[in-house]
């Protein structure tokens, strides 16, 4: 199949397989038997648009399935724009959307939005990406400790940047203040649209220190303009000479959010299963093992109602931590 490229924000990428958009194929009845739509919430280029065009590449380049798929992105506020458009596909197995439990869920409080989670049909949980705790290379932080130091004696002293406003990022700076004794509403956090801007903080020095996947983060820190601190992963990632939050004892301060993929409300178990089994040929693709490897990201399969569970649980997690930090009341 081959791929054609249509620029960006709601609009779509189409895989073209010989049929238009939405044309049955001749898959004699069986799932996918037309095209498929895979909404991003998220900018291009970002974590949710990559997860989304590695799913649909691996339908097409690695032959998952003969249909077309088409990637839509709809941005902003936390995802929870995109969400309540998707709430509206009631019904439709062939509508899927990606998404990270925290982020998400994270924007669904902030933003008070009346679609929640608990309300579509929970697909898969699919993989985890590490994030990094990095300083510019001008910076004279050589180490996470010194930096907690430096907050636990003065905590409005260090600005921390990286990612939206009740988003992981800021929900681990949280575990870590308290883990200190700081009061949440105490924490110097400025929240970021995307990488760039968290970058051009750091760089001028107007922001202390960052906190992003280390996908966003890694030509900065391999460029050497980054130091990184420490990172939250199960293990050290290849290429980054950093300790894990593990190593450092801080692993329970760590808010790790699970990438996955929802369908609307409304469909059958038979249909739920569906759309199960084909992310399921996705995930075992050569195509989407290259995407893990490529963006740093972790298996972490949870079909169907385990996904579903972990949402509920991070739910509660997450309104818990936002309203230490006054967020979402």
């Amino acid at each position: 199949m081959k791929i054609r490229l249509v620029a960006a924000v709601a609009a779509a990428v189409t895989l073209s397989g010989g049929c238009a958009v939405g044309e049955s194929t001749d898959a004699g009845g069986e799932y996918p038997s037309k095209a498929l739509s895979i909404m991003a919430p998220g900018s291009p280029g970002g974590g949710w648009d990559t997860r989304a065009r590695g799913i649909a590449s691996a339908l097409g380049e690695c032959q998952v399935a003969e249909v077309d798929a088409t990637v839509t992105n709809v941005p902003g506020a936390g995802g929870t724009i995109g969400l309540a458009q998707f709430a509206k596909r009631n019904g439709d197995p062939y509508q899927l959307m990606v998404m990270d439990s925290v982020t998400m869920l994270g924007g669904i409080v902030n933003n008070k939005s009346p679609v929640d989670l608990s309300t579509l049909t929970p697909v898969a949980g699919l993989s985890r990406g590490p994030s990094a705790i990095v300083v510019a290379k001008k910076s004279s932080y050589k180490e996470l400790k010194a930096l907690l130091d430096a907050m636990q004696a003065k905590p409005h002293s260090v600005k921390w940047t990286g990612g939206s406003l009740g988003g992981p990022g800021q929900m681990t700076v949280a575990g870590l203040a308290k883990g200190r004794d700081i009061a949440a509403k105490e924490i110097n956090f400025v929240p970021t649209a995307g990488g760039g801007e968290s970058m051009n903080l750091l760089l001028s020095g107007a922001a202390t220190v960052g906190i992003d996947t280390v996908a966003e983060l890694r030509p900065q820190i391999e460029a050497g303009e980054l130091r990184v601190l420490a990172v939250d992963s199960e293990q050290r990632v290849p290429g980054i000479d950093a300790p894990t939050m593990k190593e450092l004892g801080l692993a329970d301060e760590a808010v790790s959010t699970l990438a996955g993929v929802l369908a609307p409300a409304g469909l059958s178990k038979e249909q739920q299963q569906d759309v199960i089994g084909l992310i399921d040929k996705v995930r075992q693709s050569s195509c989407w093992k290259q995407v893990l490897k490529r963006n740093n990201w972790t298996e972490d399969w949870k079909p169907g109602d385990e996904f579903g569970k972990v949402l509920a649980e991070q739910r509660t997690q997450v309104t818990a931590i936002l309203g230490e930090l006054g967020l979402g009341k």
